[in-house]
């Protein structure tokens, strides 16, 4: 028998979530005094019935000034509701079937949310206002204070996650960094960060449950922001108490633990995730410089911790058995193995160790999974952010002979993804100019002033078919000194690592494409990285970033290679 995913987290002892709502009014979290929790140095305590009196009060007079009315179709409220539950709760479970109907008809602004990330991911053929128009009424009920319940105030933030109309390019109040970062700031005010004392006598009256799932929601796409963006994160886990979400946090019905299931995993995983973008980002030299081990421990032992009806079933050609929420949860663990496996030479431009091309590929084995079967818009504003770092691994793979084949068909599949994330999401249209640029026959790049190298006149500059691939170039047995991060010019993995990658992968095989299969091979003859680039492979360099300089030379003020521009958003 597998584990039960509530393994992964200390497991608590909770009542059953049906068994916490009978206690619960519609109104449960219409009142939550700030200093309810908070550590008291000694002021709070003092004025706490006055603190409370005055909640109360603006509770009030919020329920008394409502201007907008919740006037869904009731059709439309049926369809809004199955697309939330089909595509959307696996990654943001702040919704529940039996309270749903009410608190939409109780209030605008949830009701407004959830049309605008359903009308979003799947638009109905009735009349209906548009995501657009969901998302300005839902924001302009927010920023007026209209909603009197806080809890489903943070309810419908965390849906605006399905709405990006612009890029990350410039500082703006619509992206997703800054929605999560409001949801954050309101729930610590009202301290679901911390788990009430069982003595607390509001305790009964909080569904536990709930709380948890809108809190690690929240973390979870503040730890990706932080390696996506470079952004340093709010949440401290010294600050926290909360308990880890587990399935009894969950309804009852299969649907609901399945998703459940994942989602636990997706919050392990981005745990991970953030503590490596720590690492990453850190600008403090006194810190040791070598890449911990224990982080690449941690993301093998997340990988294999899954249970068989989690892992990624890709170790075959074709795809027997598709799960659209499985094949997203690797995604993030893919895109984290790519950013880690980024070398830094003297230029700016990212070179990619073997595990980085075999995490590309398997990237775009998932989406080419996801096209086949005729939707995609269900995919996340993070996909531009999957893709995106996917094609610069790949980059390098068509300069490597006997990858280039395999790495030009996993960048029509990228190319074909970014065609379908531009119909959803601003960032996919930056992202779309830059691969449609490189790819185009005799695009001419743009070279940093800072490059080293100058460029060779006989480089053919198209990417795709056209590219020959460099001859085979072995490179000397001995390992190379360093492998720095695209955050950190300094962490590197040690001299004398004997890290085996392959651990990282334990869903594929040979069968699964060519560059998989030609890696595994190279590695099991000791020639894995014939054709990469070495200290003594200075043509593949200077023949690389002659034609792929001008892809990053717009983003040379940021670390990744593909920052906040290219972030889609998330």
């Amino acid at each position: 028998m597998n584990p039960s995913p509530r393994s992964i987290f200390e497991t608590a002892q909770n009542q059953s979530p049906d068994s916490q709502r009978q206690h619960i009014s519609i109104s449960h979290a219409g009142t939550t005094p700030t200093q309810m929790g908070d550590m008291d140095a000694g002021f709070l305590g003092v004025y706490g019935p006055e603190n409370q009196l005055d909640a109360d009060n603006q509770a009030f007079v919020a329920q008394l000034e409502h201007k907008y009315r919740s006037d869904l179709h009731p059709d439309l409220q049926q369809i809004f509701t199955d697309t939330y539950f089909n595509y959307c709760y696996t990654w943001c479970p702040v919704l529940d079937r039996n309270t749903l109907y009410s608190e939409i008809a109780r209030s605008p602004l949830l009701a407004n949310a959830l049309a605008l990330a359903s009308s979003h991911i799947q638009p109905p053929l009735l009349p209906h206002d548009g995501p657009e128009a969901y998302y300005k009424r839902a924001r302009t009920i927010f920023y007026e204070d209209e909603e009197a319940d806080t809890l489903t105030s943070l309810k419908a933030v965390c849906l605006f996650y399905w709405w990006a109309p612009q890029a990350p390019s410039r500082v703006h109040r619509h992206s997703s960094w800054w929605w999560t970062s409001t949801v954050i700031r309101h729930a610590q005010q009202m301290n679901i960060h911390r788990e009430p004392a069982l003595e607390d006598p509001h305790r009964d009256r909080l569904d536990l449950g709930l709380r948890r799932r809108i809190w690690w929601t929240a973390f979870a796409r503040e730890r990706l922001t932080a390696l996506c963006q470079s952004k340093p994160a709010i949440i401290d886990p010294d600050d926290c108490n909360i308990q880890e979400p587990t399935l009894a946090d969950f309804p009852n019905d299969p649907q609901s633990q399945r998703q459940g299931e994942i989602f636990i995993y997706w919050v392990r995983l981005c745990a991970i995730i953030g503590r490596i973008a720590k690492v990453l980002l850190q600008s403090d030299t006194s810190i040791s410089n070598v890449f911990p081990d224990q982080l690449r421990e941690e993301l093998v032992s997340w990988v294999h911790s899954l249970p068989p009806r989690l892992r990624l079933p890709i170790d075959s050609a074709r795809t027997d058995s598709f799960d659209r929420d499985v094949h997203q949860l690797h995604l993030f663990y893919l895109t984290t193995i790519v950013i880690m496996h980024l070398k830094r030479s003297g230029g700016h431009l990212p070179q990619a160790l073997p595990p980085a091309i075999i995490a590309a590929s398997c990237t775009a084995r998932i989406l080419r999974d996801i096209l086949a079967r005729g939707n995609s818009r269900f995919l996340m504003a993070i996909t531009c952010w999957h893709v995106g770092t996917a094609f610069i691994a790949l980059l390098q793979a068509c300069r490597i002979q006997h990858l280039a084949k395999y790495a030009n068909e996993d960048l029509d599949i990228l190319c074909h993804t970014v065609k379908q994330l531009q119909q959803m999401w601003a960032s996919a249209n930056v992202i779309a100019q830059g691969f449609d640029r490189l790819r185009k026959p005799g695009s001419t790049p743009t070279f940093s002033n800072s490059s080293e190298t100058e460029p060779n006149p006989s480089s053919n500059l198209a990417l795709g078919s056209n590219i020959a691939p460099q001859p085979n170039i072995t490179i000397p047995h001995h390992r190379t000194s360093s492998f720095s991060q695209p955050f950190s010019h300094n962490v590197h993995i040690d001299d004398d690592d004997e890290f085996d990658w392959l651990r990282f992968f334990p869903f594929v095989s040979k069968s699964t494409n060519g560059i998989v299969e030609s890696l595994i091979s190279g590695k099991e003859q000791g020639t894995a990285t014939k054709g990469f680039p070495s200290p003594n492979n200075e043509l593949f360099h200077d023949t690389l970033l002659a034609q792929y300089q001008d892809l990053f030379d717009p983003f040379t003020d940021y670390t990744l290679g593909f920052p906040d521009l290219m972030a889609a958003n998330s």
